[in-house]
């Protein structure tokens, strides 16, 4: 189970600590003031005890997609899923290397974690490198809303959100997600494309596709477990960029992600 007691005080001492000080820089450039909130946001979050701190034991699923650039494979694509009760800790890891040989013409790496209870988003920090160029994301529960601090600033969303990590099932039910690239909350709109044939570990399975409209344009497959088992999007060069499934399928013995 969780630490008490003096790890929860101390942890209450960092945040405020962390809230005060991004209060104190307000004098400085915008762009300064958002690295340093990012950093203390996250001091806070792993500060925050049995709210948001990691439990010291639990089980973890994991899924791994290979990632294809028009059929050639360019990276990979990660979730690790550790459960604890009513408790889950989800983290991602998205890599994609394009080289003309030894050139390296594009690379993307993106990390993020994210923790849940009872379906709900409790936090979440992502660090996304694109060619270099740095942007960070975090979010975290305010009563019965979010607030989201990305490149763009600071906001509070009233409700609930799904990051668009896509393990997640239940974003087939929304109309909004926190775009975990961007911090910004987008607004989609998801097709039910109905039950297709797909290659997950190699076999072929039958999966519904799931296509998001509005501000993300995206086709994800769930198969009858709920199970995230392929993606496929365009690139920003009109590449087609796909996740092909090398270990997603949960055994009959395994909960299922839901």
């Amino acid at each position: 189970m969780y630490r008490h007691t003096r790890t929860s005080r101390r942890s209450i001492t960092l945040q405020y600590i962390a809230i005060i000080f991004c209060k104190c820089i307000t004098f400085l450039p915008r762009e300064i003031r958002y690295s340093i909130k990012i950093i203390f946001i996250g001091v806070a979050l792993l500060a925050a005890g049995p709210g948001y701190g990691e439990p010291l034991s639990c089980k973890s699923e994991d899924l791994v997609f290979k990632v294809t650039r028009n059929g050639v494979p360019v990276g990979y694509h990660s979730v690790s899923l550790c459960r604890d009760g009513k408790e889950l800790f989800a983290k991602a890891k998205f890599e994609i290397k394009v080289k003309f040989f030894a050139l390296e013409l594009y690379s993307v790496e993106y990390l993020s974690q994210s923790h849940w209870r009872n379906g709900k988003l409790l936090a979440l920090h992502s660090r996304t490198n694109e060619n270099g160029t740095v942007s960070e994301v975090t979010a975290k529960r305010l009563n019965d809303g979010l607030q989201i601090t990305g490149p763009n600033g600071t906001e509070k969303f009233q409700g609930e959100l799904i990051p668009t990590n896509h393990w997640n099932i239940a974003v087939t039910e929304s109309s909004r997600v926190l775009n975990t690239i961007t911090g910004n909350v987008n607004s989609v709109r998801m097709r039910d494309l109905g039950l297709e044939s797909v290659i997950a570990e190699g076999h072929t399975i039958k999966a519904r596709r799931w296509a998001y409209t509005g501000d993300l344009d995206n086709e994800v497959w769930y198969d009858h477990d709920g199970q995230w088992v392929k993606m496929r999007f365009q690139g920003k060069d009109g590449s087609t960029i796909e996740h092909v499934c090398q270990r997603c399928l949960i055994p009959d013995d395994k909960i299922t992600i839901r």
